[in-house]
This record gives structure tokens, sequence and C-alpha cells, in this order.
């Protein structure tokens, strides 16, 4: 009986991978890495109430540590400040085009597109608003994260970029907000979460025995993931399991 109890549930997961609609190459792109804001649970269509959490989730490390940050100019003359900022931002650019562990992005809702020195110039520069006279400009700079890093050494590696690039005239680079985290391609991670699900409704039913029966429904809701730790994700399906004696 607790074998046939098993194999329901094994069954139950698989159908929901063959059944869930496959990704297409647009979806991908569009998914392909989002960004993690602080410790908000997230999903890819809304946000989920912290009580919808499950007990069984994956942990991973995130794949990117990122920041924003901002690059400002105060040259007097409006073209003049707008070249300074320009030749800036290219010299970030292929500074971050020549180093291995740093790149830099812009943020498309929620989503991280990689930004390079040819996309300079179809940036729209800001104008500060306590400040006259005085422009700026956004991007996202990001470091994958390794195995042995902290947040001070991730972090670190971005702080030394920054001081490192040549600015031109007037120009002044600084981070803007926190540190961030993002994840690339969340989806890749679904199958062995519903694997893992799997084998807790196993361990569920054979502490239970045989008079009772385990019912696990939600398989097919959306991916979710919340912030664990400084560099880590926890990553689940919302789901519910029901214990029920045998009728």
């Amino acid at each position: 009986m607790m074998r046939m109890l098993w194999m329901a549930v094994v069954g139950a997961v698989m159908a929901t991978l063959v059944m869930a609609e496959p990704v297409s190459a647009q979806d991908q792109t569009e998914i392909d890495e989002i960004i993690v804001t602080g410790s908000r649970i997230q999903r890819y269509d809304q946000d989920v109430s912290p009580s919808s959490v499950p007990s069984v989730t994956v942990s991973r490390r995130a794949d990117n540590l990122i920041v924003s940050i901002r690059v400002v100019n105060d040259t007097r003359e409006l073209a003049g400040r707008r070249e300074e900022l320009i030749q800036t931002l290219r010299s970030m650019a292929r500074a971050a085009g020549s180093a291995s562990d740093i790149a830099l992005s812009i943020e498309d809702e929620g989503q991280l597109v990689a930004f390079n020195a040819e996309m300079v110039s179809t940036l729209t520069l800001g104008v500060d608003g306590t400040r006259a006279d005085t422009s700026t400009a956004s991007l996202i700079v990001k470091t994958p994260i390794r195995p042995d890093d902290t947040l001070d050494s991730a972090s670190s590696r971005i702080e030394q970029f920054i001081a490192r690039v040549e600015k031109s005239g007037r120009s002044l680079v600084s981070i803007n907000g926190g540190w961030q985290l993002s994840i690339i391609n969340p989806a890749q991670y679904r199958p062995s979460i519903l694997q893992a699900i799997a084998e807790d409704s196993r361990q569920t039913a054979a502490m239970f025995g045989e008079a009772y029966a385990v019912e696990v429904s939600g398989m097919a809701n959306t991916l979710t993931w919340v912030q664990s730790g400084p560099l880590d994700l926890a990553m689940f399906v919302p789901y519910a399991m029901t214990i029920t004696p045998k009728s």
C-alpha cells in the first residue's frame, strides 16, 4: 500500500512536469536574469505572503551580486557636461568589457539587460533635481558570486572597479542604494524542487502509516524565491500537503 501511495505522489509530480507549458525562446529571454530585491518573497507575476512559504525549499547561491551606480557631472555648459558623462560611461563600459568578474547592465522592469560601450549613446541622461546644471546617468554593476565569496569579498570587487574607472572632467561615480542579488533563468530549478517535494511526501506518508493518505496540491504553482542570506536564495513552489485517514 505504501508503494502505491508513493507512486501516486511521484505520478502527480511527473504529470505536472509533463503538462507544464514549455518555455519558448522568447520567454527564456524575458526571464533570463531576475533581480532579487532585499528579503521580499518574489515570483514572476506577483508577490506572495511570507505565510505561503512551504516546508520544502531548495537553497542555492544567487548568481550575481549587483548594485546600482550613479554617474554625476556638474560642468556648467550642457554640451560639455554631456560629453564628459558619455566619455566616463564609455570608459566604464570598456573597463567592464575587459574584466572577467565585472559586467554592466541596465534594468528593465526587474530584469537585467547587458550594457556595452555601443549602447552609451542610447542612454537618456537625467537631471539632478536638487542641483542646478547637473546631469546624471544610472547603471547596474554586477559580479559573479563565487563558491567561497562573502558579501564583503564580492562587494569589494565592485567597489575596486568603480574606484579605478577613468572619470572624464567633473564626472563622479558612486554607489546608489544597497546591495542586491540576481538569479539567471530560475525556471531551471523547478524540477529539483518538485523532486524534493515528492521525497518529503514519501517520508511523511511513511511516518503516518498505511491507514492514512497524503495528498499534495499546488504543483502547477509558479516558482517562487526569497533571499535567505547575504548571498543565498531559498526557492520553492507554493504547495499544500493534506494528511487524511483512508476511508
